[in-house]
This record gives structure tokens, sequence and C-alpha cells, in this order.
């Protein structure tokens, strides 16, 4: 053994049968991969990654350590190669594991449930802190940048752009008793087939959205930024902005604690004509009845008096 790698396994061992202060590791100065430094490390430990494009899985496994990049997310990159989740946190990581500083893109997603989730990072029964990241050109089912089942994370000066879900939550999903804190975040033209272009809430799931800038971002159906069709789900919005949503800026309901401003966009123009007419009316009353379509415009999953009311009372031409 090298007197380098000797020094490196007395480390980690004094360090985990001692309880001494955290150590610090480099990539790739003391390991060739990412995943062999978390692998290696103690709860407590920091790990800078130098400049690179790093291709494959990175898993916490578990462990509360701090991995963040030397020279920020456009010198530092996880690529998922499209075979995966970029970043895995599954083993009840607390708000201790960090990922600090990367771009995270290339990624389809982990199944869970049946579904390809978390394109970027998927998120189980775990509560990191993701900081100062882009998540770029990833897919999934759900959650095309971000999904989270079950956790509190903390998501902070992070851009998702360009990411798709093929269902809901283009950028970011929150499922299944979610909490979430998302600040000073950008969502920038993500895309979903039918829910969230942006984010999507589900199954009693709350989350704050604090200083936040939303645009351009599109759903298939509703929600254009954010999907909540769910009265169980809590999304608490403050001082974000929402712009060039499409067909609309957010389905269901929200707590607005000030200072959100919104773009004026035509929600009510079902049929993308640029006016809000008797056209409109006839197709909200063509698919009247339960139906998950754009016809549905409160997303209540029933095409009703309630749509056709919300349609009447838009009626004219769409703002310039």
């Amino acid at each position: 053994m090298s007197i380098h790698r000797f020094g490196i396994a007395l480390t980690i061992l004094l360090g985990s049968s001692t309880g001494l202060s955290a150590a610090e590791w480099d990539v790739p100065g003391d390991f060739s991969s990412i995943q062999a430094a978390v692998l290696a490390a103690a709860a407590g430990d920091v790990i800078t990654v130098a400049p690179g494009t790093y291709t494959g899985r990175l898993d916490f496994r578990g462990k509360d350590v701090v991995v963040q990049s030397s020279d920020g997310p456009e010198h530092t990159i996880i690529d998922g190669g499209g075979m995966t989740s970029c970043v895995l946190f599954l083993q009840g990581e607390t708000n201790d594991a960090v990922l600090d500083g990367f771009t995270v893109t290339g990624g389809r997603g982990s199944m869970h449930e049946s579904f390809l989730t978390g394109g970027g990072i998927h998120i189980v029964n775990s509560s990191p802190s993701i900081r100062n990241c882009v998540l770029r050109n990833n897919t999934a089912h759900f959650g095309g940048g971000i999904a989270i089942w079950e956790g509190s994370p903390s998501i902070e000066n992070c851009v998702f752009e360009y990411n798709h879900a093929s269902g809901d939550g283009g950028g970011l999903r929150l499922h299944y008793y979610t909490t979430a804190i998302i600040r000073d975040c950008v969502f920038f033209e993500n895309t979903a087939d039918v829910f969230g272009g942006g984010i999507t809430y589900g199954h009693y799931s709350e989350g704050q959205q604090i200083d936040c800038i939303f645009d351009g971002n599109t759903a298939g159906l509703r929600g254009g930024a954010i999907s909540s069709a769910c009265d169980c789900n809590d999304p608490r919005l403050i001082r974000s902005s929402f712009c060039n949503s499409v067909p609309d800026h957010i389905l269901g309901g929200w707590q607005d604690f000030g200072g959100n401003d919104f773009c004026a966009i035509c929600d009510m123009d079902v049929t993308a004509d640029g006016v809000v007419d008797v056209n409109d009316i006839l197709q909200v009353i063509a698919a009247w009845g339960g139906c998950i379509c754009v016809e549905d415009v409160d997303g209540d999953t029933v095409v009703g008096v309630d749509d056709l009311l919300a349609v009447i009372a838009a009626y004219g031409d769409c703002p310039s």
C-alpha cells in the first residue's frame, strides 16, 4: 500500500472509531470518483470536487456528508448518461446531507412504485439540502428534475431548466406527505405532458416557494407553473413571480403570503386560438362529465358548471 493510500485508510479508521472531527476529502485528489469518496466518508465529512464531468449515479447511501464543488455548477457536472437518476437520497439522509454547486443533467429516473421518478435527483424518505445546483435536461415520468417521496428537503438557489416529465412535475414533483422549502430558485421552460410543468404537488404535500421565478413552463393539460389539484396539498407562495406559463399559471388551491406577481395570460382559452369565445364554451360542453382534460379548468377531474362559468367570465380577447 502506498503512503498516500495508507494515510487515507488510517484517517478513515481513526475517524470512525474515535469520533474525531470531520475529515475533508478531495476528488480526484484522494479518490477517483465522487461515489468512492462517499463510500469511504463518515457522517460530517466534507468532500470537495474539482471541475469536470463525472458520469454515472451518485448514491449518498444514508450518509450525512457534504458533497460540494470547488468551482460551481458551470464547471462541475454530474451526468447520468440517460441511464438512471443522477443523484439518490434513499436511506434517511437528513438536512446535513448536502449537495452543493453541481450541474445535474442527463438523468432518466429510477423505478419507484412502477414509474420512473426523479430524473435528476430521486429522494425517498429523506430530507437532504440541495444548494446552488442546476437541474438541466433530465426526464422521468414523475419529477423530471427532482422527485421527492415523503421527505422534508431544503432546495436553495437552484435552477430547474429544460426538464421534462411524461406524467407530472417537469421540474419538481412532491408526493406523499412531503414538506419542502424551495428558496431563491428559478424554474425555466420545464414541461410536463399532464400537470405541473414547473412543480406538481401530490398526496398531502406542502411547500414554501420563497423568492422564486417561474418563466415559460408548460403543462399538457393544466398547471403550467404549479399544479396542486387536490385540496389535501398546501403550496405557499412568497414573493415569487410567474410569467409565460402555458396554459395557465397555477392549477388548484394555494396560499398567498404576499409579494407575488403574475403576468397576464389567457388560461380560459381552451381552444388556444387567442380568444375566449363561443368555441371555448362549446368545447367545455362537449367534454361535460368526468374528465382529466384541458376543459377541466378548475382541476377537479369533472367538467361541469364551475368550468363553464369560469370560461364565460373570461369571455373576450386574450391579453396581448
